[in-house]
């Protein structure tokens, strides 16, 4: 762990990009067109075991957490605790904060309304993400699964690793939510699904080189080393 990461800045950009993050996943859930892969496998899968998503994610973090202490004790850090620990509860929070308004999952919607509040809480997302990411303070457990993978397993690139993991959740996803469960087709995993998977990079690729690189202050550093070379 290398303790010259650890600031207030970067502390406090890792904290409030996971506050952030979770408030995307949320109202990408009162889209009612998908969640991302890991946060929509567990919404389902807590659900059909009657758990609430911050007690279910948590324990499933946990065990991730364990294989990160044999396989990956490198990406480990305060990052790490925070996304596994809030994350779940925070999404739970800002859904019954959203009840009764239209960011919620049943209040009926028209579809450009969905779209909208989908390409909002994707772009939030994307901030929150870009924010807990620029801060690297450690790794997500579920993040660091692929990461892991491709580590261990020779010839495995982590975008196909990454894959791997993402179609397992998909798949755990539309076996808890839809076949056995009673979500709908398409409303846990759905096209949101898929945006969240594939289409956020360019949007956290920008917000790591403008808003997440000023409030940790990574411009800064850049700046001071170049002045010292």
């Amino acid at each position: 762990m290398d303790l010259s990461k650890y600031n207030v800045r970067s502390i406090f950009s890792s904290a409030l990009g996971i506050v952030i993050l979770s408030l995307g996943i949320s109202i990408n859930k009162g889209s009612v067109l998908g969640m991302d892969t890991y946060t929509g496998m567990n919404t389902t899968v807590s659900t059909y075991f009657d758990m609430s998503l911050g007690n279910y994610q948590l324990v499933l973090n946990i065990i991730l957490l364990l294989s990160m202490f044999v396989f990956g004790r490198y990406l480990l850090g305060l990052g790490t605790v925070l996304n596994m620990v809030f994350v779940g509860y925070l999404v739970d929070f800002f859904l019954k904060l959203f009840d009764g308004t239209i960011l919620s999952f049943d209040v009926e919607k028209s579809i450009w309304v969905r779209l909208i509040l989908l390409i909002a809480g994707t772009i939030i997302l994307c901030l929150g993400a870009s924010l807990y990411m620029t801060a690297d303070l450690g790794v997500a457990p579920y993040d660091a699964l692929a990461i892991m993978m491709s580590d261990h397993i020779k010839g495995l690139p982590f975008s196909i690793a990454r894959i791997i993991t993402d179609v397992i959740c998909v798949i755990v996803g539309l076996i808890f939510g839809t076949v056995l469960g009673s979500y709908a087709f398409g409303t846990i995993i759905g096209i949101g699904t898929v945006l969240t998977a594939f289409g956020t990079g360019p949007f956290i690729d920008f917000f790591n080189k403008t808003i997440s690189a000023w409030i940790v202050g990574k411009n800064q550093m850049v700046e001071t080393k170049q002045k010292e070379a």
